[in-house]
């Protein structure tokens, strides 16, 4: 009877990145594997999972400027749930696909305005719901950032009024 070393083994590591980034945590295959931490000498920061050597499951990006994208990575891009917080005080949570902001999501601006639902490609796109801090409320259609096609505003008192809108216009 004897013992084998695989030369797979997870072990805690460093790993030294091209770009300068230094990552401590699980390795595998001599590749970031597993939970682990990158540290960069302009003080961002990505602590979460990886699979062979990508960003891959859950974790944590925080930029040098204080902007920080808490959520799921897919091959190094944001897939799935995740928040991205901007300095200016904005806040999306929902979902990200290969990077982008698409599907549902809500985008909180830090003038109290209150965008839910459809994303495509970063921006409003499909139905959605905005919400003033006014209480005028917008509920219809979106495409590309702005109102498109049926709507409905609805005033802080209540009175509505149905339009169609093109390109953020009414028409």
């Amino acid at each position: 009877m004897g013992s084998c070393c695989s030369t797979n083994k997870v072990v805690k590591e460093t790993y030294d990145y091209p770009d300068g980034g230094v990552y401590q945590g699980d390795l595998e295959n001599n590749m970031p594997h597993g939970r682990g931490t990158i540290k960069w000498d302009n003080g961002s920061l990505f602590e979460g999972e990886f699979i062979e050597g990508r960003k891959n499951g859950r974790g944590l990006f925080r930029w040098n400027d204080g902007q920080y994208y808490d959520g799921n990575f897919k091959d190094e891009k944001f897939d799935g749930y995740g928040e991205y917080f901007w300095t200016d005080g904005k806040i999306y949570k929902g979902n990200w696909i290969d990077g982008e902001m698409s599907g549902q999501g809500q985008m909180i601006y830090p003038d109290g305005r209150v965008y839910s639902g459809s994303f495509k490609a970063d921006k409003k796109d499909g139905d959605g719901e905005m919400t003033w801090p006014n209480g005028n409320k917008y509920i219809g259609g979106w495409k590309k950032g702005k109102q498109h096609g049926k709507g409905v505003m609805i005033d802080k008192k209540g009175n509505k009024s149905e339009d169609i809108w093109n390109k953020g216009k009414k028409q």
